[in-house]
């Protein structure tokens, strides 16, 4: 029987990226990749990354050459909104996007071709790769080396290891083998459906002049590109070669079969040709196209209950879990989950106990609070898809938390750093109630702005730089972490974001770019304030009032200021002092200018 240190189920983007960083942190062990495919040819979805699975890449291990000779470059995410008739021409929907290529690499991969080369990769690196070698059985055996039996060529063989990690995809190869419960996600009830067009112009065929220069003649094509609707979306994505990925999520809540809805989500693939036809960009678009493939999923979120074992097992990729494509978050959870994973093995083989198990307990508790948070970003975001207005302020939101939170501590290392991560950890239930909280403020303002008949209201004609909210961590990110600019930077961000849709809601105008009302809304604030009403409004204006008082008082303090008094539509008076005297009028001015300090809000940077 042979023997390896590491067995990799599957030879995916998540096996061979991981055979790929065992091979270069850890050359003296020996790896078998075992891959139930006779070639690397499959179509599958997943081809955009993001900047945590990007710097994985080309600093971890060492791709980045190879995705700028054989994959595309991608130009940031990039979001189109319709009117209600789904009827306008692509130039004249409003536009979430950015006008230059984004500081921080990221890449669309034509995933069959990355798949096959990993596997050539992997095999000069001196990882041992078997196609065609179908797992058929697992036993781990905790104490000694675990038994992986495969099936290839018609013979039946079998392998010892001290590790196995799975990474099978959908198929929960060893979840299955240990009974081990993968959970199907009722929080969010969404699917897909999905294929390759072959002859699509793409987006810079597009000649309207004044289109092309709002972006300063970037190119569009190579954003992953979302068509946003209520309930669902449409994306495209470019390919190397001449192919384009075209496919829709839906909300089954809000499309599905049963759903009332005039527009059902697509299960087959005349469905599907007949879905996205109904869209007059998608249509226009796909003029005179191909499509080679289709596939589709029925359901897309689950999640089981562990991924790493101090068994000397665990899992990444989809072998584990999968919460949702929109911001392409699939490659971060592989990235992240093979950092960990070499990370425990290095210590196992190190012999070093404790801190293996200490590494185990951290990881697996910090992959299921990834899992979560980023389900419940996702969770309520469905009806707010299809409003400009809306998706705007939540992309905002999102955009920053993800750099400031997310790609930050990743590009520092700080993500497979214990002590990090435990202090992380003590946030989990801040982290969670914030991104529920936000997510039921969304919902309920796209419901109320539906029922004035406002929902569709900026969706034509308009344009927002998406790289604007990120720009102030542009120069900041890097292998330094600072924790005080990062607390600002969420407190600026929930604060900004959450002014914005009180002044929406109760039709406060100016109410979010003022600097004593945003300050007012630090990230703690923010969550007390549960309910959107002009009585919670009022008490925050008295908090203000209370504020600029005391600030008042400091500035002129023989003038007998008693209080200052914020009335309906920004009307702003001060008692104690003679009407028509100049120190009033000193005071009343200098209440005025404070009132209107701009707070320099992510939601009117400069669009």
């Amino acid at each position: 029987m042979r023997t390896f240190d590491i067995v990799i189920i599957g030879s995916g983007i998540a096996g061979g990226l991981l055979a790929r960083q065992l091979r270069l942190t850890c050359p003296d062990l020996g790896v078998l990749v075992l891959e139930a495919a006779e070639a690397m040819e499959d179509y599958k979805v997943g081809e955009s990354t993001v900047e945590v699975a990007a710097n994985y890449m080309v600093r971890r291990l060492n791709l980045g050459t190879y995705l700028y000779q054989h994959q595309l470059p991608k130009n940031g995410l990039r979001f189109f909104f319709d009117s209600q008739g789904k009827d306008l021409p692509l130039p004249r929907m409003s536009e979430i996007g950015s006008d230059h290529m984004p500081f921080h690499p990221s890449f669309q991969l034509e995933r069959a071709r990355l798949e096959r080369d990993l596997v050539a990769m992997n095999r000069a690196a001196g990882a041992e790769v078997e196609l065609g070698a179908k797992v058929v059985d697992v036993a781990i055996d905790g104490r000694g080396r675990h038994k992986v039996v495969y099936e290839q060529g018609g013979e039946r063989r079998e392998v010892a290891c001290r590790w196995v990690c799975d990474a099978s995809g959908r198929r929960h190869v060893l979840w299955r083998k240990l009974g081990v419960k993968v959970h199907k996600e009722t929080r969010l009830n969404t699917a897909a459906a999905w294929g390759r067009y072959r002859g699509v112009a793409g987006l810079d065929a597009v000649a309207d002049p004044a289109w092309r220069s709002r972006a300063r003649y970037t190119s569009r094509h190579l954003s992953t590109n979302h068509f946003m609707y209520d309930g669902y979306w449409i994306w495209f994505i470019p390919l190397a070669g001449d192919l384009m990925s075209v496919g829709v999520v839906f909300d089954k809540d809000r499309i599905g079969e049963g759903s009332g809805a005039a527009l059902t989500g697509p299960r087959t693939r005349a469905d599907f040709e007949r879905f996205l036809g109904a869209h007059r960009a998608a249509r226009e678009l796909l003029e005179g196209a191909e499509l080679e493939d289709f596939q589709g999923y029925a359901h897309l979120p689950y999640h089981a209950d562990r991924y790493f074992s101090t068994d000397r097992y665990a899992v990444t990729g989809e072998a584990g879990a999968f919460t949702d494509p929109f911001y392409s978050p699939g490659s971060d959870f592989i990235a992240t989950a093979n950092e960990f994973i070499t990370q425990m093995i290095l210590s196992d083989v190190a012999g070093d106990r404790a801190a293996f198990e200490e590494k185990v307990a951290a990881y697996d508790a910090y992959y299921r609070f990834k899992y979560d948070s980023t389900l419940r970003l996702y969770e309520r975001m469905y009806p707010v898809f299809g409003s400009f207005e809306l998706y705007r302020l939540k992309y905002l939101l999102d955009f920053n938390n993800y750099y400031n939170l997310v790609v930050w501590p990743f590009m520092a290392d700080r993500v497979t750093d214990v002590g990090w991560i435990r202090e992380e950890l003590r946030f989990t239930d801040l982290v969670l109630r914030a991104l529920s909280t936000m997510g039921e403020h969304f919902a309920s303002l796209a419901s109320d702005l539906r029922a004035r008949g406002e929902y569709f209201a900026q969706n034509e004609g308009r344009f927002a730089n998406g790289l604007n909210g990120v720009a102030q961590l542009e120069t900041r990110l890097g292998p330094a972490i600072d924790e005080r600019f990062r607390r600002e930077q969420v407190d600026r961000a929930y604060g900004s974001v959450f002014a914005a849709l009180v002044e929406r809601r109760l039709g406060e105008q100016g109410l979010s770019d003022r600097a004593c009302v945003v300050s007012e809304l630090k990230l703690p604030q923010v969550l007390v304030f549960r309910d959107i009403t002009p009585e919670r409004l009022s008490r925050l204006l008295q908090r203000v009032a209370e504020r600029m008082t005391r600030e008042l008082r400091d500035e002129f303090p023989d003038a007998g200021i008693e209080r200052v008094e914020l009335g309906a539509g920004g009307e702003v008076s001060v008692t104690g002092l003679d009407a028509g005297t100049a120190a009033h009028a000193a005071v009343l001015s200098r209440a005025h200018a404070l009132w209107d300090a701009s707070a320099g809000s992510l939601a009117h940077v400069a669009l």
